[in-house]
């Protein structure tokens, strides 16, 4: 019932809108919508409703030439409906909020409209308060083992300290209520904490640049992957596909290869999960007019670090290859030495296990990736927002620099 109403109210806000704006002489692209409505314009009224929307520090979304889009939520108020048909009126009346509250229409088509039941389970209609919603929680709390009562057998997901003080940053407004694509000078201090977090995290690994916008190691991996691709297609190699990957290798590692384009070689370990350096040589080598990369975790999922790791990289270069380096055990060696150093090209690095953000129940997580300085230009980009490789392989995430919002924990750490 709560959600109902929340929908309903956040529809109203928008049919009020529309029906002023209408009035205004203004069309709206379609009669059917429920929080965000598009405007058609020409460009040149455009600019001075954006001018005017910037004075009163309202931002519209203007991407598309001809076109501003408004979306509303549960936090608009009929004020933000008063002040946006203002900016559209550059200077003319406008009509009274109680008259157009009258006049709006229904704007979802009755086809669209559900009529059937929904959400019976007796748990969505059990807890309405905060106490008890907060006992539910907790009741489903007592049924996993959690930090709260013990230490976690995560294997490699070792994780620092999670101090309070570090998460005290995701509670502030100035934090969380930034959308991401507001234009860049309004958010300067994030800027700042991005460049800074960066440069922290290029100086703990030894690469020369850093993407923060993968969302999770896994995306880390996709993501270095896609760069590796795309940096032997600006070399006219695009026919480079094979991805050697240890046999001791973490499910992802294969998974992210066959996502980004790549064909799945897979290479024999010894008896202590080493990597067969003989085997990897000779099937380098069998491949070599082929082979994109290898992808190495180093320490490995065995506990494992690679003695041979800088003649591995070598190898995989001599044949035409790129190195991979899987970071999901960069606890072992983070302040004590530099993988950048001895020979990986990309490397992926886990925010929420090596550097403080908290880590269980699938997030959140952040997986930014490091190159080394002939890869950079092909760092992940956005088509919303400058930013990234100036030949960057597109967005891996929704948002320009990913889970943003939480990177002041890492920051602090």
């Amino acid at each position: 019932k709560g959600l109902k109403v929340i929908a309903e109210r956040t529809l109203a806000m928008t049919n009020i809108l529309a029906t002023g704006l209408k009035k205004l002489g203004y069309k709206i692209q379609s009669e059917n919508y429920f929080d965000t409505i598009t405007v058609l314009e020409n460009d040149n009224l455009i600019n001075q409703i954006e001018a005017a929307a910037e004075g009163d520090k309202i931002n519209f979304r203007t991407t598309t030439p001809g076109q501003i889009g408004i979306s509303f939520d549960e936090k608009t108020q009929l004020s933000d409906i008063e002040n946006i048909l203002k900016i559209f009126a550059l200077g003319k009346p406008t009509p009274r909020l109680e008259d157009l509250a009258k006049e709006a229409k229904e704007s979802l088509p009755k086809g669209l409209q559900r009529t059937s039941p929904y959400l019976q389970h007796p748990v969505f209609n059990a807890y309405h308060s905060e106490t008890e919603m907060m006992r539910y929680i907790r009741k489903l709390e007592g049924r996993d083992l959690s930090l709260t009562r013990s230490m976690i057998p995560l294997g490699s997901c070792t994780m620092k300290l999670n101090a309070a003080s570090e998460l005290y940053p995701i509670t502030w407004p100035e934090v969380n209520s930034l959308h991401p694509f507001v234009p860049l000078e309004q958010a300067a201090g994030y800027l700042e904490l991005f460049h800074t977090l960066e440069n922290y995290l290029a100086a703990c690994t030894g690469f020369d640049a850093i993407s923060l916008q993968p969302n999770s190691g896994a995306q880390g991996e996709y993501a270095g992957l896609l760069v590796l691709r795309k940096y032997h297609i600006s070399r006219g190699e695009g026919h480079r596909v094979v991805c050697l990957i240890p046999s001791s290798a973490h499910g992802t590692n294969p998974a992210s290869a066959v996502m980004a384009g790549m064909e799945v070689v897979v290479t024999r370990c010894d008896k202590n999960g080493n990597i067969d350096v003989e085997d990897l040589r000779e099937k380098a080598i069998l491949h070599k007019d082929r082979l994109a990369a290898l992808m190495i975790t180093y320490p490995s999922t065995h506990g494992v670090f690679e003695e041979e790791i800088v003649k591995i990289c070598d190898i995989i270069h001599e044949n035409g290859g790129q190195v991979y380096m899987d970071g999901a055990n960069l606890n072992a060696q983070i302040g004590l030495c530099l993988p950048g150093k001895f020979g990986p090209d990309v490397c992926h690095m886990n925010l929420h296990k090596t550097f403080c953000i908290p880590h269980g129940g699938g997030g959140p997580g952040v997986g930014p990736i490091g190159v080394k300085s002939h890869l950079a230009d092909f760092l992940p980009n956005h088509p919303v927002v400058t930013m990234g490789g100036k030949d960057g392989v597109g967005p891996i995430t929704a948002a320009p620099w990913g889970s943003a919002s939480i990177l002041p924990i890492s920051w602090m750490y």
